[in-house]
């Protein structure tokens, strides 16, 4: 785990030695600073995940529809790319934030603040709630996201009979027929619907979490923020689900 965190600390020991950002840097790469990074990083790909699902729900428009919408985002060319990059760089920065958050936990189970944590747990599971399954469920989520780019960017998912013209990877004038191949093929909507289960557990924690990192922390109002925070997860992966569960149900 050491050599891990050291490896992953790399990009910011050499940004501290750029002038002007030594402080900057060090006051991120405290506990402190790193939760607050990750809650950040982890609230922007929430926003990310809302957008996400409010496209992969004009499915239920139809072909026609979704087609358009899929061609749309296409012919962005190098925008789509630059904020695909961004993307994967606040995916990756979140990750290595978890494991250097979770190997400071670690040397420090019974601070105030982890105790603090684990009680917010809504989804009932065994060991203390969503908050104990965070790692598990991290890794889920990168599994998924994994398959999922296998699957629909680069269109190589396994055992998959894609439509003819999705030969061409940067084809999108097919996109609806390319999503239900992957999505009715019966391993790969087993994954999805285990992965975005795992997805509902992390967020229900997570986005209460971020916010409590943020100072939203207030007896009068933690009551609201926690089954707010667990309804928009539910809603999230309740939103995905859905679209997995209708695929299956769609014959042509």
């Amino acid at each position: 785990m050491s050599a891990l965190l050291r490896i992953l600390g790399l990009p910011a020991l050499f940004l501290s030695k750029v002038p002007g950002l030594g402080s900057v840097i060090r006051a991120l790469s405290t506990s402190v600073g790193q939760k607050l990074l990750m809650a950040t990083s982890g609230l922007s790909l929430v926003d990310f995940l809302i957008v996400h699902l409010g496209g992969n729900l004009q499915l239920y428009a139809g072909e026609e529809v979704f087609n358009a919408y899929a061609a749309k985002l296409h012919s962005l060319g190098p925008l789509l790319a630059i904020a695909e990059i961004g993307l994967f760089s606040m995916f990756a920065l979140h990750i290595g934030l978890a494991v250097s958050t979770a190997a400071m936990n670690s040397t420090a189970r019974a601070s105030s603040y982890a105790m603090k944590q684990t009680k917010q747990g809504l989804f009932v599971l065994p060991s203390g709630g969503a908050s104990n399954w965070m790692m598990v469920t991290g890794l889920l989520i990168f599994v998924f996201l994994v398959s999922h780019i296998l699957d629909m960017k680069l269109k190589k998912g396994f055992g998959v009979s894609y439509p003819p013209a999705a030969a061409d990877a940067g084809d999108a004038t097919n996109a609806f027929q390319n999503v239900k191949a992957v999505l009715q093929h019966p391993p790969h909507a087993i994954l999805y619907f285990v992965c975005l289960i795992a997805l509902g557990i992390h967020l229900s924690h997570g986005i209460r979490s971020a916010l409590q990192t943020f100072g939203l922390n207030h007896k009068n109002w933690n009551f609201i923020l926690r089954w707010t925070g667990f309804l928009l997860a539910w809603a999230i992966a309740g939103g995905f689900i859905s679209v997995v569960a209708w695929a299956l149900a769609v014959k042509n």
